[in-house]
């Protein structure tokens, strides 16, 4: 048997280029049908929808849980005990309802305000009885009357005053017996001198005589109460015009008497100095006499010379004695100046301490009067119309005067509600605006004013925080409120949905999509048309920009474009 074979003829080499061509033309014909479809899902896909007429309602709506704020806090001024508690909470009351009862006892601040009141009587009558006080003051003060700052500071200038005259008086006087001491010795050297020396006698003589004129010039100046006697007629002349005129009870007739005393005692103290003056000025004539007579003699021998002398020591000892008498008298008035002027510092300060004292104790009176007042009664009532919120005490405990016993929401009022809106829309709202329940036929009496405008802390880039006060009989903490606020519907011709508006640097735009032909089909661009938003309201927003009206605008894209950019649209592959 003979084997037969089937074998495939082998291709050339030209056949196989001819099939691999054949191959690659087939596939670009297949790519070139299917290009559109690949490119299409390879294109972001968007939403359009197109531009048309519309009403646009600008009207911002919310819903917030309604929070009660600045509740009224139910308190007493004084420490008394809860016997039994009224009400419960959640229960509406009206203004005078009892809340708590009290038992039937002084508030310690009552005991402690009138223990007080009598530690300040003590102290107060134990200071007026000090011995510090002229019986003058002590009846002014019990009387409540207040000597004025003019009054206290015209009493310190006449005790100054005083003082200081006699000071004046007193230094004049040791002056007085200084100098006379001084001239004594020397007057007792001069007659040693002269009893060693008796030929320069007649010259010390002569300058001793002219110095004894100066001396006698100087104090014949100072001897004048010319001004002081015309002053105290002039004071007894007013004391008289007020006794006869006023009565010897009134002030004007005290006051005059006072400024005669005043005057009779600066009288008094010139006619001491004049005294003092006129002893020193006896003095010194005397002195002088004997010099001249000695003068006229002419110079005596030592015995006589010593005889003088024991007659001039006598007599300075006499003058001595005199001026010594006065200096006493001086010294006395001027120790019984300073006594008063110190008793009479003593005394203001002691009459404006009282008198400070007094008025304390008139407002623990009122505070005392006060307490007992409101110690009457045994109950804490409701000062307000409320729900009671919060009962902070039980039968058996004390209340304080710093802590509430009760928390009262006043009705319809003292409530507020919050809910977030976009800063666009809040930049509509003004603080002050008013708000209206969307459900509005639920409620009676409503009224929902925009309290504050501020930043939402969850999303502070692109929220703001309403916050309204809320007045309603009809509303109570915790209960959900929807509130609707901003301008009335109005139409516009070229509306279009409020997400397709969109923003950047250059201000607000749309993106609306172009077609264009090509031998595959048709392809859509993304063109951008710039705007301007006319209103908006929650979904949609009037615009005016350079469009026909028929155009199609791209509400969303599965991923980011931009003007020029090739898209594909959602419902056509």
């Amino acid at each position: 048997m003979s084997e037969v074979r089937n074998e495939r003829p082998r291709k050339s080499r030209k056949d196989i280029i001819k099939d691999i061509t054949i191959a690659f033309l087939a596939i670009l014909l297949l790519l070139t049908f299917f290009s559109n479809t690949i490119m299409n899902y390879s294109l972001p896909e968007v939403a359009i929808q197109q531009i048309q007429d519309g009403t646009i309602s600008p009207v911002i709506r919310g819903t917030g849980t309604v929070e009660a704020k600045d509740p009224y806090e139910v308190k007493v001024s004084q420490e008394r005990v809860i016997k039994s508690v009224a009400v419960e909470v959640g229960a509406q009351v009206k203004k005078g309802d009892t809340i708590y009862y009290l038992e039937d006892k002084e508030s310690t601040e009552l005991v402690d305000a009138r223990q007080k009141l009598d530690d300040l009587l003590q102290t107060y009558e134990t200071a007026l009885f000090s011995g510090d006080l002229s019986n003058e003051a002590i009846n002014r003060i019990r009387n409540g009357q207040t000597l004025t700052m003019d009054q206290f500071q015209a009493k310190l200038k006449s005790a100054t005053d005083r003082y200081d005259a006699a000071k004046l008086a007193d230094e004049q006087a040791q002056a007085a017996i200084d100098e006379h001491s001084q001239s004594q010795s020397y007057t007792a050297a001069q007659y040693n001198y002269d009893e060693a020396t008796p030929q320069y006698r007649e010259a010390e003589i002569t300058y001793r005589i002219t110095e004894i004129d100066q001396l006698l010039e100087s104090a014949k100046s100072d001897i004048d109460t010319t001004s002081a006697e015309s002053a105290v007629d002039k004071a007894e002349t007013a004391r008289d015009n007020a006794k006869k005129n006023y009565g010897t009870d009134s002030q004007e007739y005290k006051d005059a008497k006072k400024k005669l005393k005043n005057a009779e005692k600066k009288l008094e103290q010139l006619k001491i100095q004049k005294a003092a003056a006129e002893e020193y000025i006896a003095t010194l004539e005397e002195e002088k006499n004997q010099l001249q007579l000695e003068q006229a003699n002419g110079t005596k021998d030592v015995s006589q010379i010593t005889t003088q002398a024991g007659q001039v020591d006598s007599d300075y000892q006499r003058q001595s004695a005199t001026l010594q008498d006065i200096k006493n008298k001086t010294s006395l008035e001027l120790e019984r100046a300073s006594t008063d002027k110190t008793e009479l510092i003593t005394e203001i300060s002691k009459e404006i301490e009282l008198d400070s004292q007094r008025d304390a104790i008139e407002e623990q009176k009122e505070t005392v009067e006060k307490l007992e007042k409101e110690s009457v009664g045994a109950t804490i009532t409701a000062p307000v119309d409320g729900l009671i919120a919060e009962l902070y005490m039980k039968a058996g405990e004390t209340t304080s005067a710093e802590n509430p016993v009760a928390r009262i929401q006043i009705d319809g009022k003292g409530m507020q509600t919050s809910f977030s809106v976009t800063i666009d829309q809040a930049k509509r709202l003004k603080v002050g605006d008013i708000a209206e329940p969307q459900n509005a036929w639920y409620y009676t009496d409503f009224k929902a004013t925009l309290k504050s405008i501020t930043a939402d802390q969850q999303n502070p880039n692109t929220k703001k925080l309403l916050t309204f006060s809320i007045e309603s009989p009809e509303v109570q903490n915790g209960q959900s409120v929807s509130l609707q606020i901003g301008e009335k519907s109005d139409n516009y011709d070229l509306t279009i949905p409020a997400g397709a508006v969109r923003e950047d640097s250059n201000g607000k735009f749309i993106l609306i999509v172009k077609s264009k032909s090509s031998p595959l089909g048709n392809r859509y661009i993304a063109s951008r048309v710039d705007v301007e938003v006319l209103a908006s309201d929650d979904t949609t927003a009037a615009i005016n920009g350079s469009l026909e009206g028929d155009e199609y605008v791209i509400t969303t894209a599965t991923s980011p474009i931009k003007s020029g950019d090739q898209v594909r649209l959602a419902n056509n592959q």
